[in-house]
């Protein structure tokens, strides 16, 4: 009889879709407006924890996969990869579950106030502004010839409002249902998270984010040019270039980086690049990308008026996630791992076998469109006056009132 294990080839983290409306903004911000956003009410014990874990989480995981890969485009949404493996540590028991903690970087504090979190702070990010669309979905899809314990159900559907669904797996309807799903979460941008299913798939966990904005002062398309950018190897290219000419956002420089913070809708969303400086290199720069140095950065900054000029661009992003989880610590999630509060009547043998995560980011004089998904499943085997950006640089997206982390990446060559 073989033992279930758990692949982690199903839980889908769609971590956001961006788009900006063509209706130029006039309105005035008022600079201290730029700084940070309000929420409607202060952020409870539990919640500024949870951030501050996934946001330590975001810089750890892109820290691995810039790594294993630092001259590549790369781009996650660690709010959702730290979302989807929460509903997953919701199963976790023993040392897997105590790694996963550890990994995830969670704070001393309770499973339910962990959930909790997730559920109020996603709750709150989905009204904080009428010009940016913030959804979030979650599902479970399992064998039907497995049953669920019922706690685990129960937390996933509570805290997360999970869908979950009994699914003949290895029938090419269940491999439509599912990527249909992925499909309308992320209002396309994901078609797909799954090739195909097996029969000795057990489940797939899927965790899906929507963020859909404007920018606060469009760039006007008529000022595109293209012009050079200079990548850290090889030839300068030729890149279509936006120019901000009438907006306003927040800047910082030193001598070894320079970082722009530009708004989204009414100032509580924004994307934040941090372009290397001088003699400083991308990878120098990225050694130095922590959540406090970032903090320390933004509060430095100033609100400035001059012209911005910006690269387009665009990138499909997917990547195995397994090996810079074990770098961070999960490893005992793929290998014997305990799983034992998912499957009732026992469920010995499960472990996680992969980690699937998928990206679409393009910003554009409009704004910036964009997509995540992370798969994890179960199956029965084993400068002035000018500001230029054009050279690689890191980039983020973020809820600025929290400090929410929503994308993370880098652009080597657009």
């Amino acid at each position: 009889m073989l033992t279930p294990v758990l692949k982690t080839t199903a839980l889908a983290l769609l971590a956001g879709a961006l788009c900006f409306t063509t209706a130029c903004q006039k309105q005035e911000v008022a600079v201290e407006d730029m700084q940070k956003g309000t929420l409607p009410r202060p952020l409870t014990g539990a919640e500024r924890n949870t951030l501050t874990s996934a946001n330590d989480f975001a810089f750890r995981a892109f820290g691995a996969l810039r790594g294993n890969a630092p001259a590549t485009n790369i781009c996650i949404s660690p709010l959702s990869i730290s979302a989807a493996l929460t509903m997953v540590y919701n199963g976790a028991d023993g040392t897997t579950k105590a790694d996963m903690k550890q990994t995830l970087g969670f704070q001393p504090q309770t499973d339910t106030e962990i959930n909790e979190s997730f559920q109020s702070l996603f709750s709150l990010f989905q009204g904080l502004d009428p010009q940016v669309t913030f959804t979030t979905g979650n599902s479970i899809w399992y064998g039907q010839q497995f049953q669920l314990q019922t706690p685990f159900v129960q937390t996933n559907q509570q805290y997360f409002g999970a869908t979950v669904q009994p699914v003949s797996f290895g029938a090419p309807a269940t491999t439509n249902l599912i990527n249909s799903w992925v499909n309308t979460q992320t209002r396309g941008k994901i078609p797909t998270i799954l090739d195909m299913t097996t029969a000795d798939d057990v489940m797939y966990l899927i965790n899906a984010l929507y963020f859909k904005g404007t920018w606060t002062y469009r760039f006007d398309p008529r000022n595109t040019r293209p012009s050079l950018f200079y990548p850290e190897t090889g030839a300068p290219v030729n890149k279509d270039f936006m120019s901000l000419t009438t907006g306003r956002y927040r800047r910082y420089q030193d001598a070894q980086q320079q970082v722009i913070d530009l708004p989204y809708g009414n100032q509580q969303f924004s994307m934040t690049f941090v372009v290397p400086q001088g003699q400083s290199t991308l990878a120098s720069v990225a050694a130095r990308l922590t959540r406090p140095q970032l903090e320390t950065w933004l509060a430095a900054a100033d609100t400035t008026g001059m012209e911005l000029h910006l690269p387009k661009f665009r990138l499909e992003y997917k990547e195995e996630l397994r090996q810079s989880l074990t770098q961070l610590g999960m490893g005992s999630s793929f290998i014997n791992a305990n799983f034992s509060r998912m499957l009732a009547g026992g469920s010995s043998g499960l472990a996680i076998s992969s980690v699937k995560h998928k990206t679409f980011l393009e910003v554009n004089e409009e704004g910036t469109e964009a997509a995540a998904v992370t798969s994890v499943g179960i199956v029965t085997t084993s400068l002035p006056p000018v500001v230029q950006v054009n050279r690689p640089f890191l980039f983020l997206i973020r809820e600025k009132s929290s400090g929410a982390i929503l994308f993370i990446g880098q652009i080597t060559n657009p």
